[in-house]
């Protein structure tokens, strides 16, 4: 058999959007929204952050060594799944294609936790040495406060998470800083769409969401939205 390809929109290529934001912001649960709206529509395919559920090493961490170790293995999940979006991509076209984080994430974290310079360079060289599957992304920003309260509210501060960092507030500002820098300098090609979820629901920003992928690919969501299982996840993003 041939390869298969989803003809409602032609020869249309895939559409590929990165749900981006700092820790706490609430772009998991936006990520998991999405899917669970949309998931069984063959238009949609989601691909998660990483495959490996517990990292070997604290994203976060003040001890230097550890933050470039745990940097350089989400550089390796990110490449990994890089490599699934684009086996996805030379098999199936006219689809929505959404990411759980952006690659840029990893120069942004690296940056925020102040590797030593030739460690960033080697992060930064392999970063670009990739050719990243990603089209536009989705900008999630909330005020300090705002990201602090939701990340004590989901209980993220954990035995597993208590090394992070990520109720810092200090790191939070800085990790704000580089990713402006980051996704609004001149050299940055890709499309960025950014949603204040400042004073929005869960339900509000996916609505946002649903707005630019409709101006994107013209799809429309009415027919396979499945709000009933989804106010769990409203509740854990509150």
């Amino acid at each position: 058999m041939g390869k298969k390809y989803y003809t409602n929109k032609g020869s249309k290529d895939n559409i590929i959007i990165s749900i981006a934001g700092v820790h706490g912001i609430g772009k998991t649960t936006i990520f998991n929204l999405l899917k669970k709206k949309l998931g069984d529509n063959p238009k949609f395919k989601f691909f998660p952050e990483r495959y490996i559920k517990i990292p070997p090493f604290p994203f976060g961490s003040d001890d230097k060594q550890i933050a470039f170790r745990s940097e350089i293995h989400f550089l390796q999940q990110l490449i990994r799944r890089n490599k699934n979006i684009t086996n996805f991509n030379n098999k199936y076209n006219g689809r929505v294609i959404f990411l759980d984080r952006t690659p840029i994430c990893v120069l942004v974290y690296s940056k925020g936790l102040y590797l030593k310079e030739k460690d960033y360079n080697l992060i930064n060289d392999m970063y670009k040495s990739v050719k990243w599957k990603e089209d536009c992304i989705v900008y999630l920003t909330a005020e300090t406060d705002t990201i602090l309260k939701r990340i004590i509210q989901r209980g993220s501060i954990d035995n597993t998470r208590k090394d992070w960092n990520e109720d810092d507030k200090k790191y939070l500002l800085e990790i704000l800083s580089y990713y402006n820098q980051f996704l609004f300098s001149k050299t940055q090609t890709k499309k960025v769409f950014t949603i204040d979820t400042n004073k929005s629901t869960a339900e509000n920003v996916i609505e946002e969401i649903k707005k630019i992928v409709i101006d994107l690919s013209g799809y429309s969501f009415n027919k396979y939205d499945n709000s009933s299982s989804t106010q769990k996840i409203l509740k854990e993003f509150m």
